[in-house]
């Protein structure tokens, strides 16, 4: 054991330990004294690592190569870590999202979009037309928001991408959310807000914005399908035949058993474990190397409502603070663009990264591009063919 009583410093306790481990470094050293971790850091054999962090908001005197592993291994989730590890129920009631973690995001990764904007797109029989789509920047209420650039007026096509949605009935009481996020960099590079978009327009905005988006594999949409207004937008998704969409899945079965059903079905046992996941992938972003639970945002809005997140007394799950969205003109925030931010990192399943070595481009607007786009219609007017016969 040992402990850390500031940031950077350290305090051996179990010293017979260390001598055994390490003599040449610890032979001179007595119990109780304090030293620079920095002094012996280059000295010390490999495997052997401290931390002096000043045990910075967790509920124990000492640490121990144990209980390292063990933060790390469950980082992202402070919740989980301090109730199972340290053994106390402080954080019972806590946020679901380390604050630490959520500090050095903001520091890190928060910055203001590259483009603000609108996507424009042509409907044809109440179908998105699937090549009329154009984004505009600086153009109307810039509900599209988006960080990176956009090779040939597209998001690379050489990656594969996820569209995540929180609907909403769009009667300015609460947003509608889509965070987008690119798989192969577990790097958001976009988002869509609104209060005002009732279902089924929030539903043609994101196939468009599918569309639009591309890929090597079609962009993949998944959303909160409970209540009313996840039913609406998921039948119009429905209508507009967009296929590449999240199923429901057993999440807690070893098989992930495939049902029949569209969108993610919230209870209090799948929003919990949903925040869990995102707040491990949140931790997991911070990492210079991107594993495949792993997330990097830069939406602020999308920060702040992070660190709103709390849980209720008595076990009834995780709420979000009901302060009124100025951004988006919402009377309260519901958690939408956390919920959306989850939903991505449960799509990381489903969609794998693009192949981006063997991937054939196809500029948008060029030849290629509009071979490709004859493929696809001849394969959906097949679909509807099939349709209307069975």
């Amino acid at each position: 054991m040992y402990e850390t009583p500031e940031p950077g410093k350290i305090e051996i306790r179990d010293i017979d330990y260390y001598v055994k481990r390490c003599p040449d470094v610890f032979d001179t050293m007595l119990p109780g004294y304090v030293f620079c971790y920095d002094d012996i850091k280059d000295k010390l054999p490999e495997g052997m690592s401290f931390v002096a962090d000043g045990l910075r908001g967790i509920p124990s005197p000492y640490r121990a190569p144990w209980f390292d592993r063990e933060e790390i291994k469950r980082r992202g989730n402070k919740r989980d870590f301090i109730c199972n590890v340290c053994g106390t129920p402080l954080g019972a009631s806590d946020t679901p999202f380390d604050h630490a973690v959520l500090a050095d995001i903001k520091s890190k990764h928060i910055r203001r979009p590259d483009l603000k904007g609108e996507l424009i797109y042509e409907l044809d029989d109440d179908r998105v037309v699937d090549d009329s789509m154009v984004f505009c920047p600086g153009r109307g209420a810039k509900r599209l928001r988006w960080w990176g650039e956009l090779p040939f007026g597209r998001p690379d096509q050489r990656h594969n991408y996820i569209i995540a949605a929180d609907p909403s009935y769009g009667l300015g009481s609460a947003n509608s959310a889509a965070i987008i996020v690119d798989v192969n960099m577990r790097e958001q590079v976009g988002s869509w807000t609104d209060a005002n978009t009732p279902p089924a327009e929030f539903a043609d905005q994101l196939v468009a914005l599918a569309y639009w988006i591309g890929g090597i594999a079609p962009c993949y949409l998944i959303w909160e399908s409970t209540g009313g207004c996840g039913s609406m937008f998921g039948q119009r998704v429905t209508w507009q035949q967009y296929v590449n969409v999240y199923t429901q899945r057993r999440e807690d079965s070893k098989t992930r058993k495939k049902t029949n059903k569209y969108g993610w079905n919230a209870t209090g046992n799948t929003k919990d474990a949903l925040l869990g996941e995102l707040g491990i992938a949140l931790s997991g972003g911070l990492s210079d190397v991107r594993e495949y639970k792993a997330l990097v945002i830069h939406d602020a809005a999308l920060h702040e409502e992070l660190c709103d997140y709390i849980f209720r007394e008595k076990g009834k799950g995780a709420v979000a603070s009901k302060k009124a969205d100025i951004s988006t003109g919402a009377l309260e925030r519901h958690g939408d663009r956390v919920i959306a931010a989850g939903l991505c990192v449960l799509a990381y399943k489903e969609q794998l990264p693009g192949d981006v070595a063997n991937a054939v481009v196809r500029p948008f607007g060029s030849f290629a591009y509009y071979e490709e786009q004859k493929r696809l219609k001849k394969a959906k007017d097949k679909r509807e063919m099939r349709r209307e016969l069975f």
